[in-house]
């Protein structure tokens, strides 16, 4: 392999083991031994980063395996390992599903819409996650720039000038260059735009796209003279510039590791990866607010299910159940709950909820006082359905006059030009379609 040159390898999440070790091996000059310690050191830096109890990224006899996470891992320096996430798979054709799955790790890990009108879909868009995340950062500078990052700052400086505060003995004794003096500046050198200009410095030698190469170049001469980048000390913006909080997150995470570099000799970044079920879920708590209304949207609501006693006759403490979100009615929509699950059963090729789902769901509905519950699992591209947002019922358990829906909804193709309006106001329709029928059911069975 060429110096520079880069080989990348593809798992999906949740997909059949590959013998990728001897590839790996052969790309970056290892035995099959060697290449495998490399697979497993990357996976417990993602456990430690996601803080997994176990290593994500499973190896055996039969090959390599991802659970419960999705992202871009460098292996080593010409070595990068992608994970699609399993609702989104691997489309070798174009690189929608990097843009799909970037904009829902942003939206997940900051519960906001970064940049996703910059990420719609075309034969030029970026093929790797280090030109998004460029792409991302120098797009949301580029729009606040005409409001400027200041903040006060304490400096030291000598000038026969006199602006700050002057210790009294050094007003008699000035040094050559004047009066050493104590002020403080309102202006654009502060730990913020370090952390900026730090995380477009991380990012330009792995980005080989020249236009992102060219936005990154152009931040770091507009912010010259910055102190070295602190992320721990640049989290909250001030309120009067919280526009530029998404690009700080931002920022903040590429220093951190969340981009996708890889030093010699250092290799504790695990690279730009996410717990997959957790962005389903922030999802679909993002979505229900988008279409629902944050009022009628209830985020994991404490319901009391029982009570539990220590011993025959000890202290006693409330059992507690934690649905996702909770649905108020409205106009006809009834009361309902939507609880986001990841994981499906599979009985003889057909989708079900597991029983472990349907004894939760019996929990909910009990302590929540609702009879109508919504499972929402992500729909695989193996059961592709053909619009954004679009609902299908798998399956179906009643219990008494308990009924609980298992859906699947499709996600994929978010990262279009208005895609999550879309994919709330489809999903939002069908969830209503559903829950709103049933009840009519139930009516007309009552009356006859």
């Amino acid at each position: 392999m060429s110096p520079g040159t880069r080989r990348r390898f593809s798992l999906v999440e949740y997909g059949q083991p590959l013998d990728i070790a001897v590839e790996i091996a052969a790309a970056a000059s290892l035995d099959r031994d060697k290449a495998r310690v490399l697979i497993e050191r990357a996976g417990e830096r993602i456990a430690r980063t996601l803080r997994f109890s176990s290593n994500p990224i499973r190896i055996d006899a039969d090959g390599v395996r991802a659970v419960d996470v999705a992202g871009m891992i460098r292996l080593g320096p010409s070595v990068e390992l992608e994970i699609a996430p399993k609702f989104l798979g691997l489309d070798r054709a174009d690189s929608r599903w990097r843009e799909d799955f970037y904009l829902l790790a942003n939206l997940s890990r900051h519960g906001r819409l970064l940049a996703s009108e910059r990420l719609k879909a075309s034969s030029g868009a970026p093929r790797d996650l280090a030109t998004l995340v460029a792409r991302s950062l120098a797009g949301m500078y580029r729009d606040n720039r005409r409001r400027p990052l200041r903040s006060y700052r304490r400096s030291r400086e000598v000038d026969f000038s006199i602006d700050g505060e002057l210790d009294p003995i050094e007003m008699y004794q000035p040094g050559p260059d004047g009066f050493p003096q104590e002020l403080i500046r309102y202006d654009r050198r502060n730990p913020f735009n370090a952390s900026i200009v730090g995380a477009a410095s991380e990012l330009l030698p792995e980005v080989s796209d020249p236009i992102a190469v060219a936005e990154l170049v152009r931040i770091v001469e507009d912010l010259p003279q910055q102190g070295r980048p602190t992320p721990n000390r640049s989290r909250k913006v001030p309120g009067r510039a919280r526009v530029w909080q998404p690009t700080i997150d931002l920022a903040n995470d590429v220093l951190q590791g969340l981009g996708v570099s890889y030093k010699n000799g250092f290799a504790s970044a695990p690279g730009y990866v996410v717990n997959t079920w957790r962005v389903w879920e922030d999802l679909l708590i993002i979505a229900s607010r988008f279409s629902f209304g944050r009022d009628a949207t209830g985020v994991q609501s404490d319901y009391r299910l029982g009570l539990r006693y220590l011993g025959t006759a000890g202290a006693k403490s409330t059992v507690n159940v934690y649905p996702d979100l909770t649905i108020s009615a409205g106009g006809s929509r009834p009361r309902f709950i939507l609880d986001a699950k990841y994981k499906s059963s599979s009985e003889k090729g057909r989708t079900r909820i597991s029983e472990s789902d349907v004894y939760e769901a019996l929990a909910y509905a009990k302590a929540g006082a609702c009879d109508l519950i919504v499972l929402a699992y992500p729909s695989l591209p193996s059961n592709s359905l053909k619009t954004l947002g679009e609902v299908s019922v798998f399956e179906t358990v009643v219990v008494d006059r308990t009924k609980i829906f298992g859906i699947e909804v499709e996600a994929r193709g978010i990262s279009q030009r208005g895609g999550l309006k879309l994919f709330s106001e489809t999903m939002s329709t069908h969830l209503r379609s559903i829950v709103s029928q049933d009840v009519a059911r139930a009516q007309t069975t009552d009356t006859t």
